[in-house]
């Protein structure tokens, strides 16, 4: 009976253990911090590109980029909201430019930064 009773507790005290484990993991993975953060928001990611058009009242520029590996993503020609529509002021259509974006939703991503490109 003793034995009984020894084992009980020893799985009760065990799965207490294992619950304070999962809910401290799962606190862990709802921080903003590690590699699982940078899926969501606040990584930069930095890439070159042709811009394309521009759109001041609406702070977006469309952009024809090259790859973008730490997305993944392939060329192509998208158009992103900017952080500031100041920076809007320094490109022209037609411009070689490094930018810098960083996102800002479940599929958006905006614009922290515009350069004229250095090749």
């Amino acid at each position: 009976m003793n034995t009984l009773r020894i084992t009980t507790m020893a799985l009760a005290l065990l799965s207490a253990t294992d619950l304070a484990l999962a809910d401290d993991m799962n606190m862990k993975d709802m921080s903003m911090s590690g590699p699982r953060a940078d899926k969501m928001t606040g990584k930069v990611h930095h890439a070159t590109g042709i811009v394309k058009k521009m759109d001041a009242s609406a702070g977006q520029v469309t952009i024809s980029h090259g790859p973008i590996n730490s997305i993944p993503w392939p060329p192509m020609t998208m158009t992103f909201a900017v952080k500031d529509k100041q920076m809007l002021r320094q490109v022209t259509a037609g411009e070689k430019i490094d930018f810098d974006l960083v996102r800002s939703g479940k599929d958006q991503y905006t614009v922290t930064k515009i350069s004229p490109a250095h090749d």
